[in-house]
């Protein structure tokens, strides 16, 4: 049996006709950048996150990169981020000359411990992003209210989680920002790349207007310096194309990550990162930790099962770091994850035989190491 770690196609192969019919209606209208597809996949973002303003851009790098400036974001400013994450959760910090704080993650959920962050905030931090990390969401009540208190911009990285839900709260509304990813290992994706900025406050809203047109104001005068950050009206039809199957999707997902759960909650070898009972998410990643990981991972590439570690190297441990200021924290639980991480298939055309067919072969892996 041959399982891939994902099926990129598969939307497109579903809905051959209604994409090609999308593609004839935009190609045919010659507008290819903001227009009306645009505005209305922005709208439709606005109410599935509850946010007031949206404003889409060629990545969630660049989503993250344009908050940071529209906060203020400058060289010396310290931003504090978890040790554990994708490097564009980094990248951005470093373009605005900004030093990073790493800070280490609780060991359930693998995502930044609030008594960190709380317990590295100085003067100097101007901004906190906290990553929502494999499609699994933390209430930040708490962290708003702490760094409201002492005036400092908190951005959610919600790259992963978009559909995803805490209770009442989606991801992508919490904090003062909020930016997402349209990658194509995202549950919704742009064909390529894309991203989008989300907010509450109508000055970052307008801020970041000009930062993605060339530093644009409304009288067509260029204000600022700006950056080009757009997305192609194509793109953004096949997103909302998507979004309107994102419930379908999500449903689907949960159904195979509890099948998972009951097949692998018995091999004592394996700890399995589940979801907050209060979360509804949108598996992302399906992760599991366990001892000697690069072995297991080629025990399942040999019975013809893709993997993928989320992530062998720290941020704090990246070769670009070397010509940069950073601080950090022990990072010690991140140190212990990038070294037992293991995500595992997940997609809605995955079948329940072939999770069983997975579960099998690491128990067997296992058992013959007993």
């Amino acid at each position: 049996m041959k399982i891939p770690f994902n099926i990129f196609n598969s939307f497109y192969l579903n809905n051959k006709e209604e994409i090609s019919k999308l593609s004839d209606e935009i190609l045919q209208s010659g507008n290819y950048i903001r227009g009306k597809k645009t505005d209305e996949l922005e709208q439709e973002l606005k109410k599935l996150t509850g946010r007031k303003y949206s404003l889409l851009t060629s990545s969630c790098t660049d989503a993250l990169f344009l908050s940071l400036k529209a906060a203020g974001i400058k060289r010396g400013d310290e931003v504090i981020v978890t040790g554990f994450s994708y490097i564009a959760s980094l990248s951005p910090i470093l373009m605005c000359d900004a030093i990073p704080v790493f800070v280490d993650i609780c060991e359930n959920d693998l995502m930044a411990n609030f008594d960190e962050i709380e317990n590295n905030i100085t003067e100097k931090t101007k901004a906190i992003i906290f990553v929502q990390l494999f499609g699994n969401i933390r209430n930040l009540a708490k962290l708003e209210i702490t760094a409201r208190d002492k005036d400092i911009t908190l951005i959610e990285d919600s790259a992963q989680a978009l559909g995803s839900k805490y209770e009442n709260n989606a991801g992508g509304s919490f904090g003062d920002i909020s930016c997402i990813s349209f990658d194509p290992t995202k549950v919704v994706s742009a064909f390529g790349t894309g991203g989008v900025v989300l907010t509450d406050n109508v000055e970052v809203y307008n801020q970041l207007r000009k930062l993605v047109h060339h530093g644009r104001n409304e009288n067509s005068e260029f204000e600022i310096l700006g950056y080009n950050s757009k997305i192609p009206e194509l793109n953004c039809g096949l997103i909302s194309m998507q979004i309107k199957e994102i419930d379908n999707y999500i449903n689907k997902v949960n159904q195979l990550a509890d099948h998972y759960y009951k097949k692998l909650e018995n091999i004592s070898s394996v700890q399995i990162i589940i979801p907050d009972d209060r979360c509804i998410s949108n598996h992302h990643k399906l992760v599991i930790r366990i001892k000697n990981r690069d072995k297991l991972k080629n025990h399942l590439k040999e019975c013809g099962i893709a993997t993928k570690i989320h992530y062998p190297v720290l941020l704090s441990d990246h070769p670009l770091l070397k010509d940069y200021k950073f601080r950090k924290s022990s990072l010690k639980n991140a140190q212990n994850a990038s070294q037992s991480v293991l995500s595992l298939p997940i997609y809605p055309e995955l079948s329940v035989n072939e999770i069983d067919y997975i579960c099998q072969n690491i128990s067997d892996y296992y058992n013959n190491q007993e």
